[in-house]
């Protein structure tokens, strides 16, 4: 189980939560509003916490669940550190919220596979996982139970809802068959 923290639940069930937030984080320097006075800017200052706030929660919920779900690949496969990712951005705050999901990498020989966690307000949090040569999918056309989209294997939407505690379980089960079909590639 993971809890959301208060603020995050807020964006994701709230319209108009959701809209100042990103109206907020908009800009790396947001503009002040036309009709904000002197005795405003500390409230704006606050409501600007409060949306940088909720950009670093989400980037930590993803991370946690993915920590709570997937399990490091076994040998051969070498996970990648952070600084070594395939761009240092998928670790920014911002980046995270605005492209909803995280991910942590693995190599082995020739290949690389990347483990996902997706969290959407209408689709709920998903688990994917992928491994390529360069740019060609070294996985199945098909992976029973998981949705394909061009070579990344995802668990069904709507498996995991966004409340207030979430339970990882279902995903557990999914992060286990993406685990084995990685690891059927040995064999082949």
């Amino acid at each position: 189980m993971v809890d959301i923290p208060a603020g995050l639940l807020a964006y994701f069930s709230d319209s108009k939560t959701e809209a100042a937030v990103d109206l907020l984080l908009a800009k790396q320097r947001p503009d002040v509003p036309d009709d904000v006075s002197w005795s405003d800017v500390p409230a704006y200052f606050r409501a600007l916490r409060a949306a940088r706030q909720i950009e670093v929660d989400y980037a930590i919920l993803l991370h946690e669940i993915w920590s709570a779900v997937w399990k490091a690949l076994p040998k051969p496969w070498v996970a990648k550190e952070p600084h070594e990712q395939v761009d240092d951005a998928l670790l920014e705050p911002r980046r995270i919220l605005g492209q909803n999901y995280a991910l942590r990498a693995f190599e082995r020989d020739k290949l690389r596979c990347e483990l996902l966690v997706y969290g959407h307000k209408e689709s709920g949090i998903q688990i994917g996982f992928n491994v390529f040569q360069g740019r060609a999918s070294k996985l199945p056309r098909a992976v029973a139970d998981w949705e394909n989209d061009d070579g990344t294997y995802w668990s069904p939407a709507n498996l995991v809802k966004l409340k207030r505690t979430i339970d990882l379980n279902p995903l557990r089960t999914y992060a286990r068959d993406a685990t084995n079909v990685i690891k059927s590639l040995d064999r082949d």
